[in-house]
């Protein structure tokens, strides 16, 4: 099968990327990246969440949910699978032009490029688990489906 790396928002494929912006409303919020929203639901402490929210860049979002002065949420190992999907979600649905982009990639084997994520991407030796290619690829598979059943 055929692969796609990206990595950077400014590379090819980039607006597959979590520091890509492009607003996106959940639970009402209107957050710049799925990044923001991502590192904001490591927490449950609404303070430290609209520091995250008001950001100005993603790799400032990143930074803070990371810090130490970041408390995680009890369950932020079963919840942060679902909390990337909603924030992919959101991105690809309410952005027809990136639904497009992530619908045009066929059935090519998504990978994010990155050289010391070993969770999300595939690492320096490729040999990663690559979620965020896993949950980009089920979201097109769910995404085609409706678009070929005529419901987006």
């Amino acid at each position: 099968m055929e692969e796609l790396k990206f990595y950077n928002e400014w590379e090819p494929y980039g607006e597959l990327c979590n520091y890509y912006v492009r607003d996106m409303v959940i639970d009402g919020v209107t957050w710049p990246a799925v990044e923001h929203y991502y590192q904001a639901q490591k927490t449950l402490d609404p303070e430290y969440q609209r520091r995250i929210h008001d950001a100005l860049t993603p790799a400032d979002a990143k930074a803070l949910g990371n810090s130490s002065e970041c408390v995680y949420r009890p369950d932020w190992d079963t919840w942060k699978l679902m909390a990337m999907r909603r924030g992919l979600f959101a991105k690809f649905t309410q952005n027809p032009d990136l639904l497009e982009l992530l619908l045009g990639t066929g059935d090519k084997v998504l990978h994010e490029n990155s050289m010391v994520d070993y969770y999300w991407g595939i690492g320096e030796t490729g040999t990663g688990l690559s979620m965020l290619g896993k949950l980009l690829m089920a979201l097109r598979e769910e995404l085609g489906y409706f678009r070929a059943k005529g419901l987006i």
